[in-house]
């Protein structure tokens, strides 16, 4: 049984083709696919993950009667890490990425975009505090801070998660000796 604050997922996708399948239908969105992000997914797979965290936040904060502006939301929550594409030619290492993608981000955005409110690009800029850059000034800008911190720590979760079963696993065969074979 769902809770009367609860969304379903085509609530949430239905939210996010509403306002964002321009992007999602453009080339830059279909390259982030292919760019790792973290430690072992995609820029696609954690951008969708942030959409849809902000999306659950914002039926939470509108269920309090908070005013959130949905559609600046999901637009900046779709572009905010399109300046992660082809991370590894245009930046110098991780530091510089972490502080030089949000302005290419929003730079992409805007020619996909091209109505792309002022707000929606600020929040963009401001998505990686309090790692780089300056806070958010809007509460849109904070959920998305939030969604984008949350979704990567669980992406990271995800990878440790793997890595342990991993290790798990390799340890009962090695204490069956079924590894043994590989070490003669």
């Amino acid at each position: 049984m769902m809770s009367k604050n609860s969304i379903d997922k085509n609530e949430i996708s239905s939210k996010i083709l509403q306002y964002g399948s321009d992007i999602l239908n453009s080339d830059a969105f279909r390259k982030c696919a292919y760019q790792r992000h973290h430690l072992h997914g995609t820029v696609f797979e954690h951008t969708i993950n942030v959409c849809i965290v902000c999306v659950r936040l914002t039926k939470q904060y509108t269920a309090r009667g908070v005013q959130i502006n949905e559609k600046d939301l999901i637009q900046a929550a779709l572009c905010h890490d399109l300046g992660m594409l082809e991370r590894d030619r245009k930046y110098k290492g991780r530091l510089d990425s972490w502080k030089s993608h949000p302005e290419e981000s929003v730079r992409i955005a805007k020619k996909l975009v091209p109505d792309l409110s002022r707000e929606a690009q600020e929040m963009i800029l401001t998505h990686m505090w309090p790692v780089a850059g300056p806070p958010p000034r809007s509460k849109e800008g904070r959920i998305l801070c939030m969604a984008d911190k949350y979704a990567s720590m669980a992406d990271w979760r995800t990878w440790l998660t793997r890595h342990r079963f991993a290790e798990r696993i390799k340890k009962q065969l090695d204490e069956k000796g079924i590894l043994q074979a590989d070490r003669k």
